[in-house]
């Protein structure tokens, strides 16, 4: 496995330039008066977060940030998604994982996050059955090139009784925010 230098001091240093940015462009749509359209989390960001609560909480320290696979540990490939509205989830139609990861960070601004784990793999019949519209499973979608969207509502739905909640708290129980 790679050596993972994405430590908790540069996890602080993105989490609060970005939180000072969506801050910034919220007060300049006050001054518009106008909406802009708020961006999600940064990939390096959420997985990352991801992570440290992977290793605090279920005690994983070989998890490694791996940028091409997302996370990597000796429990194989685990695939982390980030969502911070009801809006839809969307999944490449070629991803392998050993486990899934659902960080919820709708009150991200708060620095309050939940994280679900799905622990089946992408070629699970738990996970190939899941509906992502009233016609298509997710396995359907794939194999036709396309990539499956689904909201966290309706995923989660289908998931509940497999779906593990790992953390729900605040950032500074993942890593020291000082």
């Amino acid at each position: 496995m790679s050596n993972d230098r994405y430590t908790e001091d540069i996890l602080k240093e993105r989490f609060n330039t970005h939180l000072q940015y969506h801050n910034k462009m919220k007060e300049t749509s006050i001054k518009c008066g106008m909406n802009f359209r708020n961006s999600g989390i940064p990939e390096d960001i959420n997985e990352n977060i991801i992570k440290f609560i992977i290793r605090k909480y279920e005690n994983d320290k070989t998890c490694k940030w791996n940028r091409v696979k997302d996370l990597l540990s000796i429990k194989g490939i685990l695939e982390c998604k980030c969502f911070t509205s009801e809006g839809h989830i969307s999944f490449s139609p070629i991803s392998e994982w050993d486990s899934i990861y659902f960080l919820d960070g709708r009150n991200w601004c708060n620095k309050i996050f939940k994280l679900y784990k799905f622990p089946y793999k992408t070629t699970s019949e738990q996970w190939k059955k899941i509906k992502v519209s009233k016609k298509d499973t997710f396995e359907k979608q794939s194999k036709q090139g396309r990539r499956p969207r689904i909201g966290w509502t309706n995923l989660y739905e289908q998931i509940k009784d497999k779906c593990i909640l790992i953390f729900d708290g605040v950032l500074e129980d993942i890593i020291k925010m000082n």
